[in-house]
């Protein structure tokens, strides 16, 4: 399965700060259940997915990769 999250959907100052490559070490925290990054230092939440799904780690890993429109998630298999 694969995810894609449009930076539309990025809240403004979120979407800024990704835009101008400021967040960095991308990755889903599942507690949260949300896409975190860091900026400058200090830890972020760049999406969460709670109005629309759980995620959960049990029996899949993923892939995340990012461009300049939006975020991709591919589901992986463990």
């Amino acid at each position: 399965m694969t995810i894609h999250i449009p930076i539309l959907n990025l809240k403004p100052h979120i979407r800024k700060l990704y835009l101008e490559n400021k967040i960095t070490s991308l990755g889903i925290d599942y507690a949260p259940n949300s896409v975190m990054g860091w900026v400058d230092g200090d830890e972020i939440e760049v999406f969460n997915f709670s109005k629309i799904f759980k995620l959960d780690n049990r029996w899949t890993g993923y892939e995340l990769h990012r461009n300049k429109t939006e975020i991709v998630i591919e589901i992986t298999k463990l």
